[in-house]
């Protein structure tokens, strides 16, 4: 116990002596000095640290050159476009009352098919080749003047063609839009008139059918437009609008509606 006790008094004696030591004025203001010497030079330093990066700033790196984006409204995108279509339509439009067609009974049919390029996923260019026969059938009544005055039980005008169409294709959703502009041959006419006999004709018959064949009235040709809307893996609604002459110039029959709305089942992709 002596002896911790003589150990404890040593080593108070050396605490305090330290404290003593640095209680003095002249090594406190020692101590002083070096702190103030210390942001001294602390504040130089990053005075010229400052001074240094504002005279002299970081050398600017060289460009950095970004990686291309490729277009993903053509990325991946499958360019082919492929038609295949078939439909009925309906003649519709103003006719004059000397031609007077009926509405409803007068239509066309229309096959074909057809080949595009897709330029972005929503908009490709196309053509379409088919077959389309309309037949104009005609109210018989005493005005009536095409191709003549005489009255049947049923008559029409009836043309065959082969065409082309040129379209530009827009898809949104579920959904297409064709426009574009159309071409006719109209290969084959014929004017076809049924009548019915309560008695036996001459040759024993109840009902005759008569075709004029390669109507020289008829323009060869016709053209115009064309729109289709509609799902392109199913049924479409299309607008034909004739801007054409059916009768050659200086005919005397008045023209015949120039309108066909119609309904297709195909696939337009």
């Amino acid at each position: 116990m002596a002896k911790n006790g003589s150990f404890g008094n040593v080593w108070q004696s050396y605490v305090l002596a330290f404290t003593n030591y640095f209680s003095k004025p002249y090594i406190c203001s020692h101590i002083t000095q070096l702190m103030k010497i210390k942001y001294s030079v602390t504040a130089v330093l990053m005075a010229t640290t400052i001074s240094l990066i504002a005279q002299n700033p970081a050398p600017t790196p060289a460009p950095f050159k970004p990686v291309s984006i490729p277009d993903t409204s053509s990325y991946n995108v499958d360019h082919k476009m492929k038609d295949a279509f078939i439909g009925l339509g309906f003649v519709m439009g103003p006719s004059d009352f000397r031609a007077k067609v009926r509405y409803g009974t007068s239509r066309e049919f229309i096959i074909g098919a057809g080949f595009g390029y897709k330029f972005v996923k929503w908009n490709g260019i196309g053509i379409d080749i088919y077959y389309k026969s309309t037949g104009y059938f005609l109210t018989q009544d005493s005005n009536k003047i095409l191709p003549n005055t005489i009255q049947h039980n049923s008559e029409k005008i009836s043309l065959d063609n082969f065409g082309g169409l040129v379209f530009d294709r827009f898809t949104f959703g579920k959904l297409f839009f064709d426009g574009g502009f159309y071409y006719d041959w109209a290969f084959y006419t014929k004017h076809i008139a049924w009548d019915n006999y309560t008695v036996a004709n001459g040759s024993g018959g109840s009902s005759t059918k008569a075709i004029d064949r390669q109507l020289v009235f008829l323009n060869p040709s016709n053209y115009g437009l064309m729109f289709r809307l509609g799902n392109p893996n199913g049924a479409s609604f299309y607008f034909n609008y004739r801007m054409s002459n059916v009768f050659k110039s200086g005919s005397i029959y008045p023209e015949l509606p120039p309108y066909v709305i119609g309904i297709t089942i195909g696939l337009h992709s």
